[in-house]
């Protein structure tokens, strides 16, 4: 019996084969533990959600028809081991009376599916999900104002190389972001945004 312990207890505190772990887990020599990212995009953030009518108590309507922001947006953070990160994002949207600042904290994984698969798919696939907010204003008179948004988003980006730690990027993301309208109604909309898309480019620098 003190042999048979002696034996599973020498197997559970050996490491594992590299071998026996998925690709993506495997620990190599030349595996970067932590690094810095540092990305830009430029992309459009749309959806019929924007659109925006509602009749006021005094009978005075607010109206809204526009359903694209164009958007431009930092990201930095830390990525681990190669696959792994956690960025935070500032952006800012505009359209020609609708503007909106939105933050959040995105968590990521990256996979690189050339050394597999060759040539005819990108260097990079990635996907991300997370938390977002922001504040939206319609420059319009005696329109009303709405309240902060809280909401979350998710997506996914193929990148290729242009350098050993620049990628080019192309983005498609859903979000579900609204901002409830403050005046009281009587019909039509009680907020604006909800569930959304946003489609870009950008540009990752790895430090």
């Amino acid at each position: 019996m003190g042999i048979w312990l002696a034996a599973v207890l020498a197997a559970a505190l050996a490491p594992p084969e590299d071998d026996a772990l998925p690709r993506s887990l495997q620990l190599e020599d030349d595996v970067v533990y932590l690094r810095g990212v540092a990305s830009a995009r430029l992309g459009v953030w749309t959806g019929r959600a924007f659109s925006f009518e509602a009749i006021r108590p005094d009978g005075t309507k607010a109206s809204s028809k526009q359903q694209a922001l164009f958007s431009a947006s930092a990201l930095a953070g830390v990525e681990f081991y190669e696959h792994l990160s956690i960025l935070g994002t500032v952006e800012g949207d505009l359209a020609s009376k609708i503007s909106a600042t939105v933050g959040g904290v995105y968590l990521g994984w990256r996979e690189n599916p050339k050394p597999r698969y060759g040539k005819g798919v990108p260097d990079e696939v990635k996907i991300y999900a997370g938390l977002l907010f922001g504040h939206l204003t319609v420059d319009q008179t005696g329109f009303g104002s709405f309240d902060r948004g809280i909401g979350f988003g998710g997506g996914l980006a193929f990148g290729w190389e242009l350098a050993p730690r620049l990628v080019v990027d192309l983005f498609a993301e859903y979000r579900y972001l609204k901002f409830d309208y403050k005046p009281d109604i009587l019909s039509g909309d009680d907020h604006i945004g909800g569930s959304t898309g946003w489609f870009g480019i950008g540009l990752d620098y790895r430090f």
